[in-house]
């Protein structure tokens, strides 16, 4: 599905006013799988509705017990949705699949998020803590604390919280370090939107030297296959 013709930058520029919620929908709806899940989902479910109604006529009753409104709870799909007899309704599982809540919404609607139909779950919470022995690259994003275990956190923990951030201000200041919020992504992220769609419509090779290279798709590509489930909760500066 070609959601926009990558070499028309006018049809990006809203794109770059979008907020992180509004911009993982747009990473989320060019994903191939979801665009495939998502029709075979809408199948099922007209199924449903042609034979048992739409609210408020629908007999909800025979709707739950036909084992076509159902799939076993699971880890990725149980997450808050209502478990009942180790089975969850589909359109809940299919929300927790992907990351979000309410009912899935159409890839093609690209008014799904800034119309709030759709809202996101919280990402995996990150692993902090690193195991003795493990490296880590030297890079200004990234920092190791060291914590004695034998004392008391809660000292450690407000030391180490004043030298972090004295650290954070002298990365940004002497190394560069750019801290990730979606005005400092949003031109990145737009360029990324753009491959995916030149990648879409076969025209790739001639996207690629103009929009970042093979680098950047592969951001692009990680991005719209579950990075974006983090920008809704990046800061918007």
């Amino acid at each position: 599905m070609v959601i926009h013709d990558w070499r028309d930058e006018t049809a990006y520029e809203r794109l770059a006013q979008h907020d992180g919620g509004a911009l993982a929908w747009e990473f989320l709806r060019r994903n191939p799988r979801y665009q495939a899940e998502w029709a075979e989902f809408n199948q099922t479910w007209q199924a449903l509705e042609a034979d048992y109604g739409r609210p408020p006529d629908r007999d909800f009753c025979a709707w739950k017990n036909d084992p076509r409104s159902w799939v076993p709870a699971g880890e990725e799909n149980a997450g808050e949705c209502r478990v009942d007899q180790d089975k969850v309704l589909i359109e809940c599982a299919f929300g927790a699949r992907w990351g979000f809540y309410k009912f899935p919404p159409d890839p093609r609607d690209a008014e799904a998020a800034t119309a709030r139909r759709i809202a996101w779950r919280e990402p995996p919470p990150r692993d902090h803590l690193l195991e003795p022995g493990t490296l880590i690259d030297d890079e200004p994003a990234c920092a190791a604390v060291l914590f004695d275990m034998a004392l008391p956190l809660k000292p450690q923990l407000e030391r180490v919280k004043r030298e972090l951030a004295v650290l954070q201000r002298r990365r940004q200041r002497e190394a560069g370090l750019v801290m990730r919020s979606i005005a400092n992504l949003s031109e990145t992220l737009v360029r990324e939107l753009r491959l995916l769609d030149a990648e879409a419509s076969g025209d790739l090779d001639k996207a690629l030297p103009r929009l970042g290279g093979e680098e950047r798709l592969a951001a692009a590509r990680a991005r719209r296959d579950g990075g974006y489930r983090e920008l809704p909760w990046l800061p918007l500066k």
